[in-house]
């Protein structure tokens, strides 16, 4: 059964599987900073689920946190916006006392329309090494979720959905492209050869598709429009279909007939 998404936000839940102290609270504006930074800050573990996210979200600004890691650096909360999108991220442990990386899990909460909500779980789940519904220590994160109202199941099915709703987006555009084709080539208004590579466009799209790489499908398509966009030359081609190239302009001849005037 298909899983309906909010048109309002998104509310997920994610298994940490690796964290490191790679970044930092910069302590004049609890913004999140690299660990190289040279301010007064300190030490926070991310984790690969939030790190991962971070990079997904074009044109994301500085994350801030909300809830400063304390003696637990793994409990935190930070938010951030990327373009129409506000993110919330929230780290704590359910398993094992804080003692693993494996016992933490992130609730990460999405607000804005539902295509960019689709479109960048997407792109996350392409770019993490596991499955972030599938949790190390199910019988505590099941105890764990339904503190939140949620469940394993619940969970997992709201992942996917987000999936499904963004492969199902792109498939639109490639289906849009291939109808654009198809009306461009009935009327001729194209080269052939344009319509040829276009056609090679789609059909690397429906690639990238399939391996889930979203900025690939992107770029197979806009060049299948940009081909569709290069008009035919009208070149000056002699009898034997060479072009006629005139390096030099031809002398003006007066053919006035002087004995008319």
């Amino acid at each position: 059964m298909e899983v309906s998404l909010n048109p309002e936000r998104s509310v997920l839940h994610a298994q940490v599987r690796r964290a490191k102290a790679s970044h930092c609270v910069d302590e004049s504006g609890n913004y999140l900073r690299p660990s190289t930074f040279k301010g007064p800050s300190s030490k926070v573990y991310l984790g690969d689920v939030t790190e991962t996210l971070i990079r997904c979200s074009s044109g994301a600004e500085t994350p801030v946190f909300i809830q400063l890691p304390g003696f637990d650096e793994q409990r935190w909360s930070l938010q951030y916006t990327a373009g129409s999108l506000n993110v919330l991220i929230r780290s704590a442990p359910y398993w094992g006392f804080g003692l693993l990386t494996s016992g933490y899990r992130n609730e990460v909460v999405i607000q804005g329309p539902v295509e960019e909500r689709a479109r960048l779980v997407h792109d996350w789940v392409a770019a993490l090494q596991h499955n972030p519904w599938e949790f190390a220590h199910r019988r505590s994160a099941e105890k764990a979720l339904q503190v939140v109202q949620a469940s394993l199941k619940a969970n997992e099915g709201n992942w996917r959905a987000h999936q499904t709703r963004a492969r199902s987006i792109l498939n639109e555009s490639i289906a849009s492209l291939n109808h654009h084709i198809d009306r461009i080539e009935k009327k001729g208004d194209v080269d052939a050869n344009m319509i040829e590579l276009a056609r090679l466009e789609i059909d690397l799209a429906q690639q990238a598709l399939a391996e889930d790489n979203t900025p690939a499908v992107e770029r197979a398509l806009s060049r299948g429009e940009a081909a569709l966009l290069i008009p035919i030359e009208e070149d000056d081609v002699d009898a034997d279909g060479s072009i006629l190239v005139i390096e030099e302009e031809l002398p003006l001849i007066d053919l006035t007939d002087d004995a008319s005037e």
